[in-house]
């Protein structure tokens, strides 16, 4: 009996193998031989679809005509997502990431010569604060691990996944509030950490929230830089006489890096080609001139890129005046903003996640004074102004770096061990 266990992300996947004696071994998934895996897809024509880094290229050099996916994980908990248009076939969510899975169990086997049926999979605390959702979304998951090809399928939450892996060089009783910061998901458990077995009563409290650095980077991308594709816009209907604004729909698919370019789905299209006949002035009709650019060529990749470098800088530290730049044939922005501009606009997203961890706390007798340590998780988990805030509530010397990438499949791949004994 062998395992695989994977940590399904919004940005990243990985994948490890458990012999039925109890080895563990991390599978390479890109074509480099990363083991990290872009959770990307793209398709140019049916049947055929690429993957990770090479999506991207394909991306690239088809000139952004296909289907580029990204974030597919953030679909999971909608219930009124009901799937997209791929090459004149509908797709539900549980098919396009089925469509992933598949691709890594299919490298997976082929590496190691072996054919792998049982998964462990990680799961958010919660994919949705609303417990319907929250089934919806589990059940979506282990329909595309069985259209994967997996026919034994279990959920580990992936911060206790975190826990368990940092507990392989735990010696000693402590209690500890494990982070784990992605591109989609903040989640957070709050355990006891021993040398003994460990029981259900070693959990003290979990909670998560579907905010983390995709929320950061839509939060910029609607503060700063989407007036420069519309947001600003103003138009009258013909024969009214009320100035209408952009809608606020089309607003927040255009700042999550997950729905852009359904922005080009034909009845939204349709829409948004009324909507430009109608501008008020030139200044707005440059504007959704660019969004059109931005749809047509599905540019969001490039854009969010960029707004992801400045996440970075800013984390960083800007001193003084740090200018936003993107150019291409029908867009040209430069958008110049400071470091104070920057973290006041990002400062809701962040206490919202700070909020959420500070919930684990209110079903537990453990307040943060108690906490021994803070391991942290996840790449999001670098971000200074979430540093800032962990550090202040629990004290620099309580936190710890922990496997930024690698924690989660190394803790699912402990859970997997348990099942063998």
């Amino acid at each position: 009996m062998s395992y695989y266990a994977i940590d399904f992300g919004t940005s990243n996947s990985l994948l490890n193998y458990i012999s039925s004696d109890g080895v563990v071994t991390s599978v390479p998934l890109e074509r480099d031989g990363s083991l990290i895996l872009r959770s990307i897809l793209f398709t140019a024509e049916k049947d055929e679809w690429f993957f990770g880094n090479e999506a991207i290229d394909e991306y690239m050099d088809n000139d952004g005509e296909g289907r580029f996916f990204r974030s597919l994980k953030k679909f999971l908990p909608e219930p009124h997502f009901k799937g997209t248009e791929v090459h004149n076939k509908k797709m539900n969510i549980s098919e396009l990431i089925s469509v992933i899975l598949r691709e890594m169990r299919i490298r997976a086997n082929k590496h190691l010569g072996v054919d792998v049926t049982r998964v462990i999979m990680g799961r958010p605390a919660k994919y949705s604060l609303d417990t319907d959702c929250d089934k919806i979304a589990e059940d979506r998951m282990r329909e595309a691990c069985k259209l994967a090809g997996f026919t034994e399928i279990q959920f580990c939450p992936e911060p206790l996944a975190a826990g368990l892996d940092y507990d392989k060089n735990n010696t000693s009783d402590k209690v500890v509030l494990i982070a784990d910061f992605g591109g989609g998901t903040s989640d957070f458990t709050l355990m006891k950490l021993h040398s003994k077995e460990y029981t259900q009563d070693d959990i003290l409290g979990i909670s998560g929230l579907f905010k983390a650095g995709d929320a950061l980077d839509g939060q910029m991308m609607l503060k700063f830089i989407a007036r420069h594709f519309g947001s600003d816009f103003e138009y009258k209907i013909p024969m009214g006489n009320n100035v209408l604004k952009f809608p606020k729909g089309l607003l927040k698919k255009l700042g999550n890096p997950a729905y852009i370019n359904h922005l080009k789905e034909r009845d939204t299209w349709e829409f948004l080609n009324k909507l430009k006949s109608n501008s008020l002035d030139e200044v707005s009709k440059k504007a959704i001139d660019q969004l059109f650019t931005l749809v047509e060529c599905q540019l969001g990749f490039q854009v969010f890129n960029e707004i992801e470098k400045s996440k970075i800088a800013f984390s960083d530290g800007v001193s003084g005046e740090y200018i936003f730049s993107y150019k291409y044939p029908g867009i040209d922005i430069e958008h110049s903003l400071t470091q104070t501009d920057y973290e006041d606009k990002m400062s809701p997203v962040v206490l919202d996640i700070i909020k959420t961890m500070m919930e684990v706390f209110e079903t537990s007798s453990i307040n943060p004074s108690q906490v021994d340590q803070v391991c942290i998780t996840g790449g999001t988990g670098q971000f200074s102004m979430i540093q800032k805030q962990l550090k202040s509530i629990f004290g620099e010397d309580k936190i710890i770096e922990h496997d930024i990438f690698e924690s989660v499949v190394g803790g699912l791949s402990e859970y997997a061990k348990k099942q063998l004994s």
